[in-house]
Protein backbone atom coordinates (compact mmCIF):
# COMPACT_ATOMS: atom_id res chain seq x y z
CA UNK A 1 0.00 0.00 0.00
CA UNK A 2 1.50 3.39 -1.33
CA UNK A 3 2.05 5.91 1.97
CA UNK A 4 1.43 9.04 -0.38
CA UNK A 5 -1.26 11.47 0.87
CA UNK A 6 -3.98 10.71 -1.83
CA UNK A 7 -4.66 13.37 -4.59
CA UNK A 8 -7.57 15.56 -3.47
CA UNK A 9 -10.02 17.92 -5.36
CA UNK A 10 -9.88 21.40 -4.94
CA UNK A 11 -13.63 20.90 -3.14
CA UNK A 12 -12.37 18.61 -0.85
CA UNK A 13 -9.25 20.30 -0.19
CA UNK A 14 -11.55 23.38 0.49
CA UNK A 15 -13.66 21.28 2.78
CA UNK A 16 -10.24 20.53 4.81
CA UNK A 17 -9.60 23.88 5.31
CA UNK A 18 -13.40 24.87 6.03
CA UNK A 19 -12.69 22.16 9.06
CA UNK A 20 -9.26 23.32 10.03
CA UNK A 21 -10.47 26.88 10.75
CA UNK A 22 -13.63 25.59 12.43
CA UNK A 23 -11.70 23.14 14.96
CA UNK A 24 -9.67 26.40 16.12
CA UNK A 25 -12.97 28.34 16.55
CA UNK A 26 -14.59 25.55 18.14
CA UNK A 27 -11.69 25.28 20.58
CA UNK A 28 -11.63 28.81 21.39
CA UNK A 29 -15.02 29.03 22.19
CA UNK A 30 -14.75 26.13 24.42
CA UNK A 31 -12.19 26.42 26.12
CA UNK A 32 -13.13 30.25 26.62
CA UNK A 33 -16.71 28.89 27.78
CA UNK A 34 -14.76 26.17 30.38
CA UNK A 35 -12.65 29.10 32.06
CA UNK A 36 -15.31 31.40 32.24
CA UNK A 37 -17.83 28.82 33.89
CA UNK A 38 -15.02 27.20 36.13
CA UNK A 39 -12.35 30.10 36.99
CA UNK A 40 -13.52 33.55 36.22
CA UNK A 41 -17.17 33.18 37.40
CA UNK A 42 -15.91 32.09 41.09
CA UNK A 43 -12.74 34.62 40.73
CA UNK A 44 -15.35 37.20 39.92
CA UNK A 45 -17.87 36.25 42.14
CA UNK A 46 -15.29 36.37 44.64
CA UNK A 47 -14.08 39.96 44.46
CA UNK A 48 -17.35 41.45 44.24
CA UNK A 49 -17.75 39.85 47.46
CA UNK A 50 -14.18 40.69 48.70
CA UNK A 51 -15.26 44.15 47.76
CA UNK A 52 -19.28 44.74 48.76
CA UNK A 53 -19.96 41.96 50.13
CA UNK A 54 -19.75 42.82 53.70
CA UNK A 55 -21.00 46.60 53.15
CA UNK A 56 -24.38 44.67 51.78
CA UNK A 57 -24.74 41.77 54.37
CA UNK A 58 -24.44 44.76 57.11
CA UNK A 59 -27.49 46.31 55.49
CA UNK A 60 -29.33 43.19 54.74
CA UNK A 61 -28.71 42.79 58.39
CA UNK A 62 -29.80 46.15 59.33
CA UNK A 63 -32.68 46.62 56.69
CA UNK A 64 -33.98 43.14 58.53
CA UNK A 65 -33.82 44.13 61.88
CA UNK A 66 -35.66 47.52 60.39
CA UNK A 67 -38.36 45.52 59.10
CA UNK A 68 -38.55 43.57 62.58
CA UNK A 69 -38.84 46.97 64.19
CA UNK A 70 -41.53 48.16 62.12
CA UNK A 71 -43.51 44.86 62.12
CA UNK A 72 -43.42 45.04 66.23
CA UNK A 73 -44.33 48.37 66.02
CA UNK A 74 -47.66 47.36 64.04
CA UNK A 75 -48.37 44.45 66.36
CA UNK A 76 -48.29 46.44 69.08
CA UNK A 77 -50.34 49.31 68.02
CA UNK A 78 -52.79 46.86 66.95
CA UNK A 79 -52.99 44.84 69.74
CA UNK A 80 -53.50 48.63 71.94
CA UNK A 81 -56.11 49.29 69.28
CA UNK A 82 -58.12 45.83 70.75
CA UNK A 83 -57.57 47.32 73.84
CA UNK A 84 -55.26 44.49 74.96
CA UNK A 85 -51.76 44.02 76.27
CA UNK A 86 -49.12 43.43 74.08
CA UNK A 87 -48.01 39.74 74.06
CA UNK A 88 -44.55 40.77 73.59
CA UNK A 89 -43.69 37.19 73.73
CA UNK A 90 -45.95 35.87 70.55
CA UNK A 91 -45.35 38.46 68.69
CA UNK A 92 -40.94 38.44 68.49
CA UNK A 93 -42.61 34.60 67.74
CA UNK A 94 -44.60 35.67 64.61
CA UNK A 95 -42.02 38.97 63.24
CA UNK A 96 -39.01 35.93 63.67
CA UNK A 97 -41.54 33.53 61.70
CA UNK A 98 -42.17 36.16 58.59
CA UNK A 99 -38.30 37.17 58.24
CA UNK A 100 -37.06 33.36 58.28
CA UNK A 101 -36.08 33.59 54.39
CA UNK A 102 -34.45 37.42 55.67
CA UNK A 103 -32.36 35.67 57.57
CA UNK A 104 -31.38 32.42 55.66
CA UNK A 105 -30.40 35.17 52.95
CA UNK A 106 -28.02 36.56 55.68
CA UNK A 107 -26.54 33.10 56.88
CA UNK A 108 -25.94 32.25 52.86
CA UNK A 109 -24.40 35.73 52.36
CA UNK A 110 -21.95 35.40 55.18
CA UNK A 111 -21.01 31.89 53.93
CA UNK A 112 -20.79 33.33 50.45
CA UNK A 113 -18.17 35.77 52.04
CA UNK A 114 -16.30 32.43 53.62
CA UNK A 115 -16.06 31.01 50.50
CA UNK A 116 -14.88 34.06 48.69
CA UNK A 117 -11.79 34.79 51.24
CA UNK A 118 -11.16 31.08 50.45
CA UNK A 119 -11.33 30.90 47.03
CA UNK A 120 -9.30 34.51 46.81
CA UNK A 121 -6.54 32.99 48.72
CA UNK A 122 -6.02 29.56 46.72
CA UNK A 123 -6.00 32.00 43.34
CA UNK A 124 -2.17 30.04 41.49
CA UNK A 125 -0.47 32.23 39.92
CA UNK A 126 -1.08 33.95 36.30
CA UNK A 127 1.84 31.84 34.68
CA UNK A 128 0.77 28.66 35.86
CA UNK A 129 -2.58 29.62 34.59
CA UNK A 130 -1.68 30.62 31.21
CA UNK A 131 0.30 27.07 31.14
CA UNK A 132 -2.84 25.43 32.71
CA UNK A 133 -5.10 26.81 29.70
CA UNK A 134 -2.47 25.84 26.71
CA UNK A 135 -2.63 22.19 27.82
CA UNK A 136 -6.01 22.10 28.52
CA UNK A 137 -6.38 23.68 24.91
CA UNK A 138 -4.24 21.07 23.70
CA UNK A 139 -5.68 18.25 25.23
CA UNK A 140 -9.35 19.19 23.65
CA UNK A 141 -7.57 19.35 20.37
CA UNK A 142 -7.11 16.22 20.42
CA UNK A 143 -9.57 14.46 22.89
CA UNK A 144 -12.84 16.70 22.99
CA UNK A 145 -15.69 14.31 21.02
CA UNK A 146 -16.67 17.02 18.70
CA UNK A 147 -13.40 17.22 17.04
CA UNK A 148 -12.39 13.65 17.20
CA UNK A 149 -16.21 11.42 16.66
CA UNK A 150 -13.91 7.91 16.61
CA UNK A 151 -12.21 8.48 19.97
CA UNK A 152 -11.84 5.42 22.04
CA UNK A 153 -12.82 4.54 25.67
CA UNK A 154 -9.72 4.72 26.68
CA UNK A 155 -9.85 8.55 24.97
CA UNK A 156 -13.04 9.16 26.47
CA UNK A 157 -11.94 8.52 29.93
CA UNK A 158 -9.23 10.31 29.30
CA UNK A 159 -10.90 13.59 28.03
CA UNK A 160 -13.22 13.04 31.45
CA UNK A 161 -10.00 13.13 33.37
CA UNK A 162 -8.33 16.41 31.43
CA UNK A 163 -11.44 18.09 32.28
CA UNK A 164 -11.38 17.34 36.12
CA UNK A 165 -7.73 18.18 36.27
CA UNK A 166 -8.67 21.21 34.54
CA UNK A 167 -11.68 22.17 36.98
CA UNK A 168 -9.22 21.56 39.73
CA UNK A 169 -6.17 23.34 38.43
CA UNK A 170 -3.95 20.19 38.65
CA UNK A 171 -1.14 21.40 35.93
CA UNK A 172 0.73 17.97 36.47
CA UNK A 173 -2.38 16.05 35.75
CA UNK A 174 -2.83 17.60 32.29
CA UNK A 175 0.65 17.57 31.80
CA UNK A 176 0.76 13.24 32.51
CA UNK A 177 -1.99 12.82 30.24
CA UNK A 178 -0.22 14.96 27.44
CA UNK A 179 3.10 12.67 27.81
CA UNK A 180 0.38 9.51 27.68
CA UNK A 181 -0.85 10.43 24.34
CA UNK A 182 0.54 9.20 21.22
CA UNK A 183 0.66 11.38 18.21
CA UNK A 184 1.19 9.09 15.77
CA UNK A 185 -2.90 7.98 16.09
CA UNK A 186 -4.45 10.81 15.72
CA UNK A 187 -6.62 11.05 13.02
CA UNK A 188 -5.38 12.92 10.08
CA UNK A 189 -8.28 15.61 8.40
CA UNK A 190 -6.83 14.92 4.92
CA UNK A 191 -7.83 11.25 4.79
CA UNK A 192 -11.43 11.70 6.24
CA UNK A 193 -14.11 11.60 2.89
CA UNK A 194 -15.66 14.29 1.86
CA UNK A 195 -18.94 13.68 2.80
CA UNK A 196 -17.71 12.57 6.36
CA UNK A 197 -15.82 16.17 6.38
CA UNK A 198 -19.55 17.76 5.40
CA UNK A 199 -21.13 16.22 8.55
CA UNK A 200 -18.33 17.31 10.94
CA UNK A 201 -18.89 21.06 9.50
CA UNK A 202 -22.66 21.14 9.86
CA UNK A 203 -21.66 19.61 13.78
CA UNK A 204 -19.22 22.07 14.26
CA UNK A 205 -21.14 24.93 13.42
CA UNK A 206 -24.09 24.09 15.01
CA UNK A 207 -21.80 23.28 18.39
CA UNK A 208 -20.14 26.80 17.99
CA UNK A 209 -23.78 29.16 17.66
CA UNK A 210 -24.60 26.97 20.73
CA UNK A 211 -21.61 27.77 22.05
CA UNK A 212 -21.42 31.70 21.47
CA UNK A 213 -25.21 31.78 22.75
CA UNK A 214 -23.97 30.32 26.02
CA UNK A 215 -20.85 32.81 26.07
CA UNK A 216 -23.43 35.38 25.20
CA UNK A 217 -26.15 34.46 28.32
CA UNK A 218 -23.12 34.60 30.93
CA UNK A 219 -21.69 37.68 29.98
CA UNK A 220 -25.06 39.24 30.75
CA UNK A 221 -25.52 37.51 34.24
CA UNK A 222 -23.94 37.49 37.34
CA UNK A 223 -21.08 38.38 37.63
CA UNK A 224 -19.87 39.30 34.45
CA UNK A 225 -22.07 41.83 34.24
CA UNK A 226 -20.71 43.37 37.33
CA UNK A 227 -17.32 42.93 36.43
CA UNK A 228 -17.28 46.65 34.64
CA UNK A 229 -17.67 47.70 37.93
CA UNK A 230 -15.68 45.32 40.01
CA UNK A 231 -12.31 46.37 38.30
CA UNK A 232 -13.27 49.56 38.30
CA UNK A 233 -12.01 51.61 42.01
CA UNK A 234 -13.78 54.65 41.79
CA UNK A 235 -16.50 53.27 40.79
CA UNK A 236 -16.27 50.62 43.80
CA UNK A 237 -15.19 53.24 46.24
CA UNK A 238 -18.48 55.01 44.84
CA UNK A 239 -20.87 51.87 45.44
CA UNK A 240 -19.40 51.54 49.15
CA UNK A 241 -20.17 54.86 49.85
CA UNK A 242 -23.36 54.51 48.62
CA UNK A 243 -24.08 51.02 50.91
CA UNK A 244 -22.33 53.18 53.81
CA UNK A 245 -25.09 55.62 53.58
CA UNK A 246 -27.96 53.29 52.95
CA UNK A 247 -26.69 51.40 56.42
CA UNK A 248 -26.61 54.60 58.20
CA UNK A 249 -30.37 55.28 57.62
CA UNK A 250 -31.05 51.74 58.15
CA UNK A 251 -29.62 52.60 61.96
CA UNK A 252 -31.10 55.96 62.26
CA UNK A 253 -34.09 54.28 61.24
CA UNK A 254 -33.95 51.80 64.05
CA UNK A 255 -32.91 54.15 66.72
CA UNK A 256 -35.58 55.66 66.57
CA UNK A 257 -38.54 53.52 66.24
CA UNK A 258 -36.42 51.66 69.18
CA UNK A 259 -37.69 54.05 71.55
CA UNK A 260 -41.38 54.35 70.23
CA UNK A 261 -41.67 51.07 70.48
CA UNK A 262 -40.08 51.39 74.03
CA UNK A 263 -42.75 53.30 75.00
CA UNK A 264 -45.65 51.68 73.52
CA UNK A 265 -44.53 48.73 75.59
CA UNK A 266 -43.67 49.61 78.70
CA UNK A 267 -40.34 47.75 78.05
Amino acid sequence: MSNHTPTLSAENKELTRKLEFLHLDFLELFTLHKNMVENESGILTSLYLEKLGLLQLELLEKQTEASRLKMKMKLIQAAINRDEQPNLKAIEHEITTRLEKYYAQIQAQSEALDEAKKVLSHLIPEEETQKLKELFRLLCKRLHPDLNPNLTEEEKDLFIKVKAAYELQRLSELQKILLYLDDSNQEKLLLISSDEKVERIIHLETQINNLNLKIEQLKQSFPFNMADLILDEDKISQKQEELRNQIKSAEEYILKHSEIIKIMSDE
